[in-house]
């Protein structure tokens, strides 16, 4: 679900705020669209105390993606480098979201005024 942004302002503090979003939005080379998923598990060994009401094994952490109806990528981030790579990689990719969200709504509420889109 989009975030609603304040589009009732002013057509010139919409378009200082377009131009603020258009300066910083900056496509990041270690964007990720996925999820990081942190997992318990038991293990095959039917005497070991993950059977008996001991800690389960883990936390192993999993990198996810869905890829297209009933595709999904999945594999195991090993290393603690990995998962802090993958951490800031999600982050950068939710920031970019973040910023083409707020700037769509500014060009819709632009539209709507009947406002050009573009300055040039």
């Amino acid at each position: 679900m989009a975030r609603i942004y304040r589009t009732a302002k002013s057509t010139l503090a919409l378009r200082h705020r377009k131009r603020f979003l258009l300066d910083r939005l900056k496509i990041r080379p270690d964007c990720l669209r996925a999820s990081l998923v942190e997992r318990f598990s038991q293990c095959g060994k039917a005497n070991c105390q993950c059977h008996h009401g001991g800690d389960k094994h883990g936390p192993f952490y999993y990198l996810t993606q869905c890829l297209a109806v009933g595709k999904i990528n999945k594999f195991l981030l090993k290393t603690p480098a990995q998962q802090q790579a993958a951490r800031s990689a999600i982050e950068h990719y939710r920031q970019l979201q973040e910023h083409l969200e707020e700037l769509s709504q500014i060009n819709a509420q632009l539209l709507r005024r009947e406002e050009p889109l573009r300055d040039d």
